[in-house]
């Protein structure tokens, strides 16, 4: 932001606050709302003539139990602004305008961030990762909106109903071919192919084709526990040498260990071929 910042920054805590921000707003006509608070972040913006949408949240985006969510769209329907207005005035939300407090060392997930524009040029911000800075009930009525405004797009705030890739998994295709790497000066190589795949600790063979399953983004044997229904990555055996793996990137899998402690290394196939990078 563009604002003159004046305050007091000591050491672990900056405060500040931005002077042009004044807590009486007399604008109506919202172009962009953003929230990013503890449990969801929001955003819709007016651009071209559209209204970009975008909602995130739902719980820890390494948590599978479908609670996760990402959704992005376009629509014509800007009464969307209309309907947050409505709750930043009833909640009084520009209340403290231009108040940012910034604790050092505090875990992310307990302030927020609210930031207002206006066809006008006037502003609604206001930071806080100490505490939150609007109302409970702004919070949630803001939720619902959002909630009642992708719901009418066929999307929903759960994984199944979301409309962006939620987890960049291995697939059958990403994992075939041969990775190396060390762990604590082991070499390890691990060559999947087709379905089977064969693990080398020091040139020994631990797993020798051993079928594996790809679940909840892991590289599991293909062996049930005993009784267990294959409902989540947990209800699968270990390998031997590696005990699992998962994708980092487009040439580097993690592989896991867990049998006496817990440690992991990098295993890489330079053959990948970078994907395109979509847009």
């Amino acid at each position: 932001m563009d604002q003159n910042i004046s305050g007091l920054y000591g050491k672990g805590s900056h405060e500040a606050y931005i002077e042009e921000l004044k807590e009486k707003i007399e604008s109506k006509d919202i172009i962009m709302f953003s929230y990013v608070g503890t449990d969801y972040n929001v955003f819709a913006k007016i651009e071209n003539g559209k209204v970009k949408i975008s909602a995130t949240g739902g719980g820890k985006y390494n948590i599978r139990d479908g609670s996760y969510f990402i959704i992005k769209y376009e629509t014509e329907d800007k009464s969307i602004f209309q309907r947050l207005q409505e709750v930043i005035e009833k909640e009084n939300v520009s209340l403290g305008n231009g108040h940012c407090l910034t604790i050092d060392g505090l875990p992310a997930g307990i302030g927020d961030t609210i930031n207002v524009e206006y066809a006008s040029g006037e502003k609604i911000y206001k930071h806080s990762n100490q505490s939150i800075t609007i109302t409970p009930n702004a919070i949630k009525e803001f939720y619902d909106i959002f909630h009642e405004y992708v719901k009418k797009e066929g999307y929903d705030f759960n994984s199944k109903e979301s409309n962006v890739k939620l987890f960049d998994d291995a697939d059958y295709e990403y994992v075939q071919g041969t990775w190396k790497g060390k762990h604590f000066g082991d070499e390890i190589e691990v060559t999947f192919q087709d379905n089977q795949v064969t693990i080398k600790v020091n040139n020994n063979i631990t797993d020798e084709k051993e079928e594996y399953i790809i679940i909840e983004g892991s590289i599991q044997k293909n062996k049930l526990k005993e009784g267990k229904e294959g409902i989540s990555k947990n209800d699968y055996e270990d390998f031997e040498g590696v005990q699992s793996f998962s994708k980092k990137n487009w040439f580097t899998m993690t592989g896991y260990f867990h049998k006496e402690s817990y440690s992991t290394c990098d295993l890489m196939n330079f053959e990948k071929e970078k994907p395109v990078e979509e847009e």
